[in-house]
C-alpha cells in the first residue's frame, strides 16, 4: 500500500464491478494489516450492514450506515463503539478491518452518489488526518447526466465534482445487455420500455436499470442528447 494518504474514485454504471473494487480494496487493507472502516449511505438497504459483490468469490464487508458525510467524521473518532454485533461470520466485520485499540488508516464509502456535498472536504480532512480514502459510486444517470449529490439543489456539486477531486479516477465499464459490447451507461426500463427523460431516478434497486452501450442507450425525450453523451 501507499505510504501516501490516497484519494481514490471507482466510478461507472451498474453491474461493472465497482462494488468488488471496494470489497477487493478491504481484503488489500486487511492482508496488509492495516486498520480501516467501511461506510455505506443508509439510504442503501439492499444488503443490510454490508458492501457486497456480485462475485460469489469475494467476502463481505461489513460496513457503518450513514446519513451525511459528516457523520462519518463522527464514526471514525468512535470507532466500532458505534456498531452492533455482526450475525454474518464469513464476512469481514468491523472488529476484524479496525481491531480493539487501533486508529483507522484508511476507510472505504460505498455508493458515495447518495451523499450529500460535504463529502468532498470530509475526504481531504480524512486525507489531512494521513487516511487513505477509497470511494465507489454511479457517476451517470439514466439521462447519462452526472449524479446530483443529496444536497445539489443548495450546493450544486454532482459526481463530476467528486471525481475530480479525487487523484486517482478508476472508471469501469459493464457489458451492453443488448449487444455485448462495452456499456457506459445505465439504461432505465419502466414496463420493458425506455424511461422517458423527465422521469423520476429510482436511486436504489436495479430491477429497472441494464448496462447499455452508446447504441442501445435510449433517452426519450433528451433535450440535448447529443451534449450529454
Amino acid at each position: 500500500m501507499h505510504e501516501t494518504p490516497q484519494l481514490e474514485i471507482c466510478y461507472g454504471p451498474m453491474k461493472s464491478g465497482k462494488s468488488r473494487y471496494l470489497v477487493q480494496k478491504a481484503e488489500e487493507l486487511y492482508a496488509a494489516g492495516i486498520p480501516f472502516l467501511a461506510f455505506k449511505p443508509r439510504q442503501d438497504t439492499r444488503d443490510g450492514c454490508f458492501i457486497k459483490s456480485r462475485d460469489a468469490a469475494c467476502r463481505d464487508i461489513e460496513a457503518l450506515g450513514v446519513d451525511s458525510a459528516q457523520e462519518i467524521l463522527q464514526l471514525i473518532r468512535e470507532g466500532t463503539q458505534a456498531a452492533a454485533p455482526c450475525p454474518e461470520t464469513q464476512a469481514l466485520t468491523l472488529q476484524a478491518c479496525l481491531p480493539e485499540g487501533r486508529q483507522p488508516q484508511a476507510c472505504l464509502i460505498d455508493e458515495v452518489f447518495l451523499l450529500d456535498s460535504a463529502l468532498l472536504e470530509v475526504c481531504q480532512i480524512l486525507r489531512q488526518a494521513g487516511l487513505s480514502v477509497f470511494l465507489s459510486g454511479l457517476d451517470r444517470d439514466f439521462r447519462r447526466e452526472f449524479f446530483p449529490l443529496k444536497d445539489y439543489a443548495s450546493s450544486g456539486k454532482t459526481m463530476q465534482d467528486l471525481i475530480e477531486s479525487c487523484d486517482s479516477r478508476i472508471a469501469l465499464h459493464a457489458l451492453c445487455e443488448s449487444c455485448g459490447a462495452e456499456a457506459p451507461f445505465s439504461q432505465r426500463l419502466l414496463n420493458g420500455q425506455p424511461a422517458h427523460y423527465n422521469s423520476p431516478t429510482v436511486l436504489i434497486g436495479d430491477e429497472e436499470y441494464q448496462p447499455r452501450c452508446k447504441a442501445h442507450h435510449v433517452v426519450i425525450g433528451h433535450p440535448q442528447l447529443s451534449l450529454a453523451s
